[in-house]
């Protein structure tokens, strides 16, 4: 693979910018002879300090283009993904071609809504309308800005399906954070033979003492 040129695309999760709070930035680092391509979904706008959160049709259109621009700048590469959170669900979505390995971070296994706006509806400047315009605040001290096709088009993915449709084409591997502190466990029987599971120690974001044995996995998987 020496001779070969080696690169990551990362796919981000909601609600944050494409280092993804340090995770996805931390991990290109680790890998500097892999060009990595890191990117953002959601629209920042720095002066009145808000993200504007698209529609997850977007983002498939949006990880798809990356992927298609990759390839032809790159024919002859070796292109895996990084996806993280949400940013999961929509690499499944967007089935991209030409991908070797497609690894996900603590990824989404089911979409319910009251779980995500539970965290939210006791903070401060929250504004919660699904029928128009929804503000998350975050920790970052920007304003999440979601309006109602997000949740329209949240409401109807279902994970597993999109999962398993992915590995018929693409070689998956997911990893499991065992204290992840935002997402359920789940039972993951339905999920494809094909993707391999690996369940490691962990909060959400693979924080702290975490995110070295993580990336000793990864370097396993990629290198």
């Amino acid at each position: 693979m020496s001779n070969i040129k080696h690169l990551i695309i990362y796919s981000h999760g909601f609600g944050v910018r494409k280092d993804d709070n340090g995770l996805l930035t931390a991990i290109a680092d680790a890998f500097p002879k892999i060009e990595s391509i890191l990117f953002d979904y959601f629209e920042i706008n720095e002066s009145d300090k808000t993200m504007l959160i698209c529609p997850l049709s977007l983002e498939v259109k949006k990880l798809n283009q990356i992927v298609y621009e990759t390839r032809i700048a790159n024919p002859d590469a070796i292109i895996d993904l990084i996806c993280h959170s949400q940013g999961t669900i929509v690499a499944a979505m967007a089935r991209p071609n030409g991908i070797r390995k497609a690894i996900l971070l603590a990824p989404v296994f089911e979409m319910e809504l009251e779980r995500t706006l539970a965290r939210y509806r006791s903070k401060p400047g929250a504004e919660i309308n699904l029928d128009g315009i929804t503000k998350f605040p975050s920790s970052t001290g920007f304003t999440r800005i979601i309006p109602k096709e997000y949740w329209e088009e949240r409401a109807v993915v279902q994970p597993f399906i999109e999962y398993n449709a992915f590995a018929k084409i693409t070689e998956i591997i997911v990893i499991e954070a065992n204290q992840d502190q935002l997402l359920p466990k789940v039972d993951l029987s339905e999920l494809d033979y094909r993707i391999k599971i690996i369940s490691i120690d962990g909060d959400h974001g693979f924080n702290g003492v975490a995110r070295e044995p993580l990336i000793k996995v990864l370097k396993d998987l990629l290198e």
